[in-house]
């Protein structure tokens, strides 16, 4: 609602054009009035006022020239002015100083009616748009660069170079002073464009809350055409937590080390020496985890899980940074259970775990009760005291899909309801049905359906 401001030094027109008036029924909210011009000048700096009605002579400052003030502190403001003074140079005056309207006392209450409808139509036209950071995400996956300039310019920030941020955690990094578009990517993940990188006392700040994870940032501003990818890059350096605790703002840049570690594990494992990878993954966790990002960690472990020594139908592949981070709370959490899950599949090679309908039944049931949320073949064998490896094995000969694909149909079809039969936002319906990487839902959707989901919406309402 618009808020209306009235000022006149007479109560009783003020009392009378509170109560003569359905304020509410214009869609307009009544909430401050005044007496004189410096009472005005007081509210408006502290109020957003979109409409004001001024008597033209006020103690103090006239009327008129109050409305010259109030017009170079806000150009959208719409000024009715009110006066027992039946003066054309005061209404020429007036008009001169972009007033909407002039109305003799008594007042005739139509009138002034008539002119606030007229000034709710010219806020409506001239309120600027709301700014969705997400549109703009939208728009740059489809190739839409023209849309997202203008999209940009419409937030007061530069169409050419922004500088990029991304923040892993419950609160929201400020940028005082400064331009800037919040993006929300997922679940305690938002990413930024501003005229300026964060400064240093924002990031310390930020960082000093238990409730924040990490940060990653562009030191230099990049083209609209890289904004997507920048994003996306800074997730990586934003997870750098995840691989060391005490890296909370991260580079995201990998190491020659990590490639030279990756090589050795590889080449071990071709030729079935598993204790020396073992003790490869041991040294890593000792010695150079800091060599590595939440992106090498993943190639890593899906070199391993995609190796001879896991079955056929085994569910382990990582698809993205967001099922890395659920399935393992820290890079030395992953690199200890590939351990173990490598010495427990080679003890037991050559016995098979038995399996009754009612046991797959209660995975069914658990996965049925929980997709939605943070899932993953280590929590589903937690709940049914179950081998996790086995279950992902049993999973596909029972269903003739594997667990993440199983789990992707469930969220895809959850999320083509909503988009046909609500008016949620694109990322709070990826969120609800468990996504917490924005990207990431996207490109499965995509996927999935051969749409995007604003076209996907457009076509199904």
């Amino acid at each position: 609602m618009f808020q209306v401001l009235i000022a006149d030094d007479e109560p009783s027109v003020v009392k009378s054009l509170k109560e003569s008036v359905d304020w509410s029924g214009l869609g307009l909210c009544l909430t401050v009035c005044a007496s004189g011009s410096r009472e005005v000048l007081e509210i408006v700096e502290r109020t957003q006022v979109d409409i004001a009605i001024l008597d033209i002579r006020m103690p103090g400052i006239s009327g008129l020239e109050l409305c010259e003030i109030l017009r170079k502190k806000n150009e959208h403001i719409q000024l009715i002015i009110i006066s027992g003074y039946a003066e054309f140079s005061y209404a020429e005056r007036a008009i001169g100083y972009g007033v909407l309207g002039y109305c003799l006392k008594p007042l005739e209450y139509e009138k002034i009616i008539k002119l606030l409808r007229k000034a709710v139509r010219n806020l409506e036209i001239e309120k600027p748009m709301a700014v969705d950071g997400n549109d703009l995400l939208d728009m740059l996956e489809s190739g839409g660069h023209e849309e997202a300039r203008e999209l940009l310019m419409r937030s007061e920030l530069s169409s050419d170079r922004c500088f990029v941020t991304v923040t892993m955690g419950d609160e929201k990094l400020a940028f005082p002073g400064l331009k800037s578009m919040c993006i929300l990517l997922g679940r305690g993940q938002w990413g930024y464009l501003s005229e300026e990188p964060p400064a240093e006392s924002e990031i310390q700040k930020f960082l000093s809350s238990s409730s924040n994870k990490g940060i990653g940032f562009y030191k230099e501003a990049v083209k609209l055409e890289e904004i997507a990818t920048a994003i996306q890059e800074c997730m990586v350096r934003a997870c750098q937590f995840w691989v060391a605790p005490e890296c909370k703002p991260g580079d995201g840049i990998e190491g020659d080390k990590a490639a030279e570690l990756l090589e050795q594990i590889r080449e071990n494992m071709e030729r079935g020496r598993w204790e020396a990878v073992c003790g490869l993954l041991q040294t890593i966790e000792e010695k150079y985890r800091m060599y590595f990002t939440i992106r090498s960690s993943s190639r890593l472990c899906n070199m391993i899980h995609t190796s001879s020594l896991y079955r056929e139908g085994m569910d382990n592949y990582i698809y993205n940074l967001e099922q890395l981070l659920t399935e393992y709370t820290s890079l030395s959490d992953m690199l200890s259970q590939l351990r173990d899950e490598i010495r427990m599949i080679r003890e037991s090679a050559d016995s098979e775990e038995f399996f009754t309908n009612a046991a797959f039944m209660k995975i069914m049931l658990y996965i049925r009760e929980n997709y939605r949320r943070d899932i993953s073949l280590a929590k589903v064998g937690t709940a049914v005291h179950m081998n996790p490896n086995y279950i992902s094995q049993l999973f596909k000969k029972e269903t003739g899909v594997t667990f993440i694909q199983y789990i992707t149909q469930l969220r895809m079809e959850d999320a083509m309801q909503l988009l046909a039969a609500t008016e949620m936002s694109v990322v709070d319906i990826a969120m609800d049905v468990g996504f917490h990487d924005y990207f990431y839902f996207l490109k499965i959707f995509k996927k999935y359906t051969g749409k995007t989901p604003n076209q996907y919406r457009e076509e199904n309402i």
